[in-house]
């Protein structure tokens, strides 16, 4: 188990949307807000992005970590990709709430994660090389 490198994944502010991830199941909407349920932030995190699967793999990635403002939120488990739908994919996620791996990336109270000035792209590798 390789806690170093993840997939970095940036929220924005929530918007309330239905989307479909996987075949009759639909989210209630993407992004963070405070007070969200373990499944919205979840659904939130693994849905719908331009993102290269074989690379994932390739760099043997297997946890994701959702940050909202600098803070981690959530670190999870990547599962099967799910996808493409209109270039972008979406994955099945296990939320891991205690262990090594969530103290390293979100701890009792979330991390504080430093982005590169000026990058906007919302799935990072990380750290970066």
């Amino acid at each position: 188990m390789d806690a170093e490198r993840v997939l970095m994944i940036r929220l924005g502010h929530w918007v309330a949307a239905s989307y479909e991830i996987e075949p009759g199941y639909v989210a209630s909407g993407y992004g963070y807000r405070y007070g969200m349920s373990q499944r919205e932030l979840v659904d939130s995190m693994r849905m719908w992005w331009r993102i290269n699967p074989k690379r994932v793999e390739y760099e043997g990635i297997q946890h994701a970590v959702a940050a909202h403002r600098g803070i981690t939120r959530i670190v999870v488990e990547i599962g099967d990709w799910i996808g493409p739908q209109n270039g972008r994919w979406s994955f099945t996620a296990t939320p891991i709430t205690s262990g090594p791996v969530h103290d390293k990336w979100v701890g009792p109270s979330g991390r504080r994660i430093q982005f590169k000035r000026g990058s906007q792209n919302p799935v990072l590798y990380w750290p970066p090389r």
